[in-house]
């Protein structure tokens, strides 16, 4: 099995129900044929130029599995549905193996318990950092006071006369 992308244009003509009930349809007989690894509705956009009077469509790009010969009847079952203005299939250049990696963490991942709060170690730890900083502001500033001294005792010692250096050194 090859991997694959299909991007749809649907006509805007319709409201946003209508839309996700072609993109059920598609997502059908996509699954019939292959395997659906990943299915991104962009929602509307405005076209790079008309297409059939219209300067608007909905985009959907499905990922998917699949045979080549496949390819070829999903062809024909998208040429035959009106209310896609374009579509494209091409093989996935991406890296598919990184993609159902990606697939499988957010299959993962708790959906609403990840929106608790912070527990008390990830508290202490912004406390730290929040402590690092002030100590690293500190820091500078005493490394700027030393740079001053430093440079009033160079202003005192352009001159290479020795008097005038204790008379500079004598008044500081």
């Amino acid at each position: 099995m090859k991997p694959y992308e299909l991007l749809l244009i649907i006509t805007p003509d319709h409201d946003e129900n209508e839309a996700e009930a072609l993109t059920d349809q598609v997502k059908g007989i996509i699954e019939s044929g292959g395997t659906l690894l990943k299915l991104d509705p962009w929602g509307k956009k405005r076209l790079a130029y008309p297409i059939r009077k219209r300067s608007e469509g909905y985009y959907v790009l499905y990922i998917f599995e699949s045979a080549p010969s496949f390819v070829a009847s999903l062809n024909q079952s998208l040429r035959v549905i009106e209310t896609i203005l374009r579509y494209m299939i091409v093989q996935y250049e991406d890296d598919i193996d990184k993609l159902k990696a990606e697939i499988a963490a957010e299959a993962e991942k708790p959906a609403p318990e990840a929106t608790q709060p912070t527990s008390d170690a990830e508290e202490t730890t912004e406390a730290e950092e929040a402590e690092s900083d002030d100590n690293n502001d500190t820091e500078t500033e005493s490394v700027d006071a030393e740079d001053a001294t430093v440079d009033t005792e160079d202003e005192g010692t352009t001159d290479n006369d020795p008097e005038e250096d204790e008379e500079a050194t004598a008044s500081a």
